[in-house]
């Protein structure tokens, strides 16, 4: 059974503005999961958010330019 978590929570743990995360969840920014909707309320699956934001942190690495060595 997958676990969900609130959007909000997603928000916070991003520490991104309310408006910058919206933005993302719209144009599904660099790979961002859907969200699930039960009702009116939006949530994500804690597993898909999790691996997106490994991702994000594998890419973040690999863009930084190698150090010289002297």
């Amino acid at each position: 059974m997958r676990q969900l978590i609130k959007s909000v929570t997603v928000r916070e743990r991003l520490d991104m503005p309310k408006a910058t995360f919206e933005r993302h969840v719209k144009q599904r920014t660099q790979g961002m999961p859907a969200p699930l909707y039960i009702g009116r309320a939006r949530y994500f699956d804690a597993a898909e958010i999790e691996a997106w934001l490994t991702s994000l942190s594998v890419a973040g690495s690999n863009d930084r330019a190698p150090e010289r060595s002297a």
